[in-house]
Parts: C-alpha cells; structure tokens; sequence
C-alpha cells in the first residue's frame, strides 16, 4: 500500500466527517464512538488516502 502524508487538516476532517454521521443518525458523538465511526469510514473509503486518514486519525484520538 501506498504510503501519505497526513495532515491535521486531514485529520480534523475526519473526525468531523465522523462526528456528523454519528450526529446525523441520532447517536451522541462519544470518543468511543467517533473512534468506531472513523475505523468504519477506514473499513468501507474507496480511496487509499481517506482509508489511511480515517485508520490514522482513529488512533489519534485513541491516544488522546
């Protein structure tokens, strides 16, 4: 797999993509469910840049 760069531009628009689908579903935006959300964005994203963004920004909000 091809390797990016990734941004926290990059970063901060998955977690927000990842918060507004939770939002848009009626779910509360919890750390633990944005992390799920983003590692379900990884799991189905078409593009090797936006899977690695949502892969990479999962574990940045797990650290904190």
């Amino acid at each position: 797999m091809e390797k990016f760069y990734v941004g926290y531009n990059d970063v901060c628009q998955a977690v927000g993509r990842a918060t507004l689908n939770l939002i848009s579903h009626g779910d509360a935006p919890t750390t633990e469910a944005i992390i799920s959300m983003l590692e379900s964005l990884g799991d189905i994203e078409q593009n090797d840049f936006w899977r690695q963004v949502f892969r990479f920004a999962a574990e940045e909000v797990r650290k904190g």
